[in-house]
C-alpha cells in the first residue's frame, strides 16, 4: 500500500495538485475498528493498510483522486453508507428491479441499494466505487464494484481491494488533469 501511496503522491506532486487532494493523516486502528463495528463487516488487510497511510481525503478537498471521486475518509465512509441506509424502505429494491443490472451478468446483485456495499469513493452526485460484501452467484465476497444513483448497471471492476488497487493507480497516472489548471500551485 506505502508504494501506491508513493506513487500516487508523486504524481500529483509533479502535476502540482498535491495540496489540492487534502489528503488526511492515516486512520487509526481505533478509527479502522469504529468504521468495521459501523458497517458491520471486517475490512480486507489490504484496505487496513491503504487506510493506515492516508484516510482518504478531507471534505474540503479541491480535487477528488479517483476520476475526480473523492477518496472516502473511514469517518465520511460512515456517513455516505448511513444515507443509503436512510432509502433501504422495504419495496425500493422491488421497485426498482426491472431496470437494475450486472456487468457481467450474475457478478453483482441487480439492486438499487444493499447495506453489504460498503462506499470507497464519492462523486458528489450519489455515486460510489465500493466493497461488495453481497455478491450476486458469479461474483466474490469482498469485490470492487461500481454502483449509486446514476448506476442502473452495477459493474464489477475487480475481485477484491487489492486487486482494484492497480486499478486506481493507473487511473491517477492516465487522467488528463488540464481540467484542474486553476488548482495548480495554490
Amino acid at each position: 500500500m506505502i508504494n501506491a501511496w508513493n506513487t500516487i503522491i508523486a504524481h500529483l506532486q509533479q502535476e502540482r495538485l498535491f495540496d489540492s487532494c487534502d489528503l488526511n493523516e492515516g486512520a487509526t486502528s481505533a478509527q479502522l475498528a469504529d468504521l468495521e463495528q459501523h458497517i458491520g463487516q471486517s475490512l480486507p488487510q489490504a484496505l487496513h493498510a491503504f487506510l493506515s497511510e492516508h484516510n482518504g481525503q478531507k471534505i474540503s478537498a479541491k480535487l477528488g483522486i479517483y476520476v475526480g471521486r473523492e477518496l472516502l475518509s473511514t469517518e465520511s465512509i460512515c456517513q455516505q453508507w448511513d444515507t443509503w441506509r436512510t432509502i433501504d424502505e422495504p419495496g425500493m429494491n422491488d421497485d426498482c428491479a426491472d431496470f437494475m443490472s450486472s456487468a457481467p451478468l450474475g457478478a453483482v446483485k441487480p439492486m438499487y441499494t444493499n447495506r453489504c456495499w460498503i462506499p470507497l469513493t464519492h462523486d458528489y452526485g450519489g455515486n460510489h466505487i465500493g466493497l461488495d460484501f453481497d455478491p450476486g452467484p458469479n461474483g466474490v465476497v469482498g469485490q470492487v464494484i461500481a454502483y449509486g444513483r446514476d448506476e442502473d448497471e452495477k459493474r464489477l471492476l475487480a475481485d477484491s481491494f487489492k486487486e482494484f488497487l492497480p486499478i486506481l493507480v493507473a487511473a491517477v497516472l492516465n487522467e488528463d488533469w488540464s481540467f484542474a489548471d486553476e488548482l495548480r500551485g495554490q
